[in-house]
């Protein structure tokens, strides 16, 4: 028989000391146990575990609550020539804040990287200021009722975006705010959006063009 574990637990038949090897089967005793085995190794996991349903990853994950406000979620890496990327299982009842950082990679042309939560295209207001490095100059944006939140850019050189953002599961308004920088401007923004919804997840796209390469991390703030 195959292994119910994790499933359920397994009903394993002893023979006895007067049982002959072919009854119970003496190899499907040696097949079930080593089945058996393998389930528990992988509930288990190696060390240094990157799978998030091994115990020795939550485990890991308890102990850097512990001893870090950051608690790393997950890592999405990027595709090659995509206008938008999505992040599941982001946000949950463990933490109330988050940190996202997106960095590397390179878009095709110089975007503006945006953030939807879930499935809601309405009710984002957002405002930004950019610092251009050249003029000095400084170059202010605001929108109400929006589709989106404008979070960081994107050009040749890199993408850039480090997100703050709290409530986006609790049952209320969530807001963000964010810093990005790139070779010819610095800039920092926030914004709130008009629901009390609960997310779990989130999108990032771009204003114009494609991103290729980078990652997304997403941290989550331990609770004291």
């Amino acid at each position: 028989m195959a292994t119910n574990f994790p499933a359920s637990l397994d009903t394993l038949t002893n023979p006895t000391s007067s049982d002959s090897l072919s009854s119970p089967s003496h190899s499907a005793q040696h097949a079930n146990v080593n089945d058996a085995v393998e389930a528990l190794q992988a509930k288990v996991g190696v060390d240094s575990s990157a799978v998030t349903s091994s115990l020795d990853y939550k485990v890991a994950q308890l102990e850097g609550r512990d001893t870090a406000g950051l608690v790393h979620i997950s890592r999405t890496t990027i595709g090659s020539a995509v206008s938008s990327v999505t992040v599941s299982d982001a946000f949950s009842a463990d933490y109330d804040s988050y940190k996202i950082i997106i960095a590397g990679g390179a878009g095709s042309t110089a975007l503006a990287l945006r953030i939807a939560l879930g499935a809601t295209t309405t009710g984002y207001s957002r405002g930004e200021i950019l610092t251009l490095y050249a003029s000095p100059g400084v170059l202010v944006f605001g929108v109400v009722n929006g589709a989106n939140w404008t979070v960081g850019r994107g050009n040749a050189n890199a993408l850039s975006a480090n997100v703050e953002i709290s409530s986006p599961f609790l049952t209320e308004y969530t807001r963000f705010t964010t810093t990005w920088a790139n070779n010819d401007a610095f800039g920092h923004g926030g914004g709130e959006l008009d629901n009390t919804t609960s997310y779990t997840a989130f999108t990032i796209t771009t204003s114009t063009g494609t991103m290729t390469g980078g990652t997304i991390d997403v941290y989550g703030y331990a609770k004291a």
